[in-house]
């Protein structure tokens, strides 16, 4: 980098930045700066000292970019602590965003867009105070020795008192990447807060960033001396040709990009990307794109990426955007862009942007009949979970995994609870809510909410599963029963381990073949005076002798009792489908006409659905309705599906699921 490009780097960084102070008193408490019109980022433990018993309370912040150097007054409007000020804070929650209450002109620094991949080399900014009392600026070069987690770098510069808060610029690409946190006095060493973690925030740090990209590009339209003109001086924003994207390109591209709505789910921004680059990118899965920015950010290479990468996959967002936004709008003013700017591309590449075309799961879904389970190989994702007993714990205790299947052999884990005592039995919806809610934003699309399954041990199989309510992250208020809204099924855990069992796969290869679906209710082999063995034998060589069509279906719970071993039966024959009632919720005396009505209603399903795989689908339907009121198909609510697939295996017990 040039002496002249150094300096305007520091000067435009610094000109974004400011102390933040108390209103009425002369102390400083840290370094914030400016990432969009009005808008402050700074850490949270900078201001929680102060503000934590009235979050509200205005204070000043001062800059030598705002207002002539005068302060002006501000106050805290997110931040991502905990309510219980002692619970520990990682990096990543550590983030506070500051509003000027009145509007004031000044600068911003540019965000970077890239994934969270902090650089080698850095230059932290901040402001001190010196021994005589004044606040001064501050500016260092640091070298990074590690990283913390998804968020933090650790890198080997020292932090001294005030500069927490402040920005870390990559001098390679003019880009502000993270913010300085805190240090080690033990090892001399800080430690930095990649500002990807502002997808915390949800739709407020989605909204700041919109007006962060906004601003930009209307600086760079309209003055000479800006962030973008800048970048183009630097080694990461060189380009020679219309072939190579250029950082005007990168600004033009985001600023209409942001005032597209957002993508319903990080993985209409993930399907996107793989239409562009071919590649898997579900490696990723514990930062997934949470905007089109982000999938933006993704397409940055080890070495320059060719422009056509980049108007290939603004092609395709704005194809996608297209099917909700009004004609006229910003979808078709991305396009026109981009139709514009692929002009001064080769000839030759041009086709690679004109003639792309959204993947079919990224196309409106149809609402005539029932959506298959996915299956492997096909790319649509389960969300899963396993709920695995502690040992000898009375009442009974769970362990619980949670992560997403694409149906490929990949696994990757999201959270689990894997150690202590466990988590009882009713306490594992209030457990499972937030990382479940979590899972789901991930991998649902509009209309295609993803599946879930949930392996479990067979004599907990009446754990109504489906009746499981969580909310959605982004409205916390709303509850809805799973099972209503997306296909449920459960897994037999003890399963995990048969890696090879062939009458499973046979039985399974079998019935999804099936012309012909059937019901074979079990038969009763309990009496007064215990197990009648006949009947039991009988029922056996029942579940024995099914034909490759036939679904056991068990007209009671099967976590005890009769029931329990009529289950165990049938998962003794190799079946891998089977249906059942999971509670008494009838009176004693109307139990056996319910069972039948159960039983019809199932055999009549069976009947009507063309394949198995628009099983699971078909319930979700009816416990739909049901829970609209309809009486006709009540007994849905409280059914219960075995889904045990064994082309897409459980993983065996104490391995470690793929976490990047």
């Amino acid at each position: 980098m040039s002496v002249d490009a150094e300096s305007d780097l520091s000067r435009l960084t610094r000109d974004a930045l400011v102390e933040l102070r108390p209103e009425g008193g002369d102390g400083m408490w840290g370094t914030g700066f400016f990432v969009a019109p009005g808008w402050i980022l700074t850490c949270a433990h900078v201001l929680a000292p102060h503000l934590g018993k009235d979050p509200g309370t205005p204070f000043l912040v001062r800059g030598d970019g705002l207002a002539g150097g005068e302060p002006r007054a501000a106050r805290l409007e997110a931040w991502l602590l905990d309510d219980d000020p002692r619970a520990p804070v990682p990096p990543e929650r550590d983030l506070a965003l500051v509003r000027l209450i009145d509007e004031a002109p000044h600068p911003s620094v540019w965000l970077s867009d890239r994934p969270a991949r902090l650089p080698g080399q850095v230059v932290v900014e901040g402001h001190v105070r010196s021994p005589e009392g004044e606040v001064r600026p501050w500016r260092e070069g640091m070298t990074r020795v590690g990283g913390v987690g998804e968020y933090g770098m650790r890198v080997d510069g020292f932090l001294p008192f005030g500069a927490c808060g402040g920005p870390a610029v990559d001098p390679a690409t003019g880009e502000v990447v993270a913010l300085a946190r805190s240090r080690h006095a033990a090892t001399r060493t800080s430690l930095l807060v990649s500002t990807t973690a502002l997808h915390h925030f949800g739709a407020l740090g989605r909204r700041v960033l919109a007006a962060h990209d906004a601003w930009h590009a209307h600086r760079a339209a309209h003055d000479a001396d800006t962030w973008t003109a800048l970048q183009r001086k630097l080694p990461g924003g060189l380009v020679v040709s219309g072939d190579q994207w250029s950082p005007g390109d990168r600004g033009t591209a985001l600023a209409l990009l942001a005032a597209l709505g957002p993508p319903p789910s990080p993985r209409a921004v993930t399907e996107t990307l793989r239409a562009v680059l071919s590649e898997d990118l579900r490696a990723d899965a514990r930062t997934p794109p949470r905007s089109w920015r982000d999938g933006h950010g993704m397409l940055y290479g080890q070495d320059t990426t060719p422009a056509v990468v980049y108007l290939r996959y603004l092609h395709l967002v704005a194809q996608y955007a297209r099917q909700t936004e009004p004609e006229g709008g910003a979808a078709d003013r991305l396009l026109a862009w981009v139709r514009e700017r692929t002009g001064e591309v080769a000839h030759f590449l041009r086709p690679l942007v004109a003639g792309a075309s959204l993947p079919d799961t990224l196309r409106p879904a149809g609402t005539a009949g029932a959506r298959p389970f996915p299956v492997r190989g096909d790319g649509r994702p389960v969300v899963t979970v396993e709920l695995d007993p502690v040992h000898w714990a009375r009442p009974p205790r769970f362990y619980w995994r949670i992560g997403i299947d694409h149906g490929d052999g990949n696994r990757v884990a999201l959270a689990e609870e894997n150690g202590g005592a466990g988590v009882p039995v009713a306490d594992v919806v209030r457990h499972l809510a937030a990382p479940l809610a979590e899972a789901f934003c991930r991998v649902d699309l509009p209309e295609q909410p993803a599946p879930l399954e949930v392996a479990v041990p067979p004599e907990h199989f009446d754990m109504e599963v489906h009746l499981w309510r969580t909310g959605d992250l982004e409205r916390p208020g709303t509850q809805r029963e799973l099972g209503a809204h997306r296909s449920v099924v459960l897994r037999a855990l003890s399963r995990r381990s048969e890696r090879t069992e062939h009458l499973r796969e046979q039985r399974w290869d079998a019935l999804q073949r099936a012309d012909r679906l059937t019901a074979q209710r079990d038969r009763p082999a309990g009496t007064a005076g215990g197990v009648d063995r006949r009947a039991a034998t009988e029922r056996a060589e029942g579940w024995e002798d099914a034909g490759p069509g036939v679904v056991p279906v068990v007209c009671r719970p099967v976590g005890r009792g009769e029931g329990q071993r009529a289950l165990r039966e049938a998962l003794d024959a190799g079946h891998a489908v089977a249906v059942w009632g999971t509670g008494e919720h009838t009176p004693p005396a109307t139990r056996a006409e319910a069972a039948n009505v159960f039983a019809r209603g199932v055999a009549e399903l069976l009947g009507e659905i063309r394949t198995i795989r628009e099983l699971p689908d078909e319930v979700r339907r009816l416990r739909h309705h049901g829970g609209e009121g309809g009486e006709a198909e009540h007994w849905a609510r409280h059914t219960a599906l075995l889904w045990d697939d064994p082309h897409r295996p459980l993983a065996p017990e104490d391995t470690v699921l793929e976490a990047p």
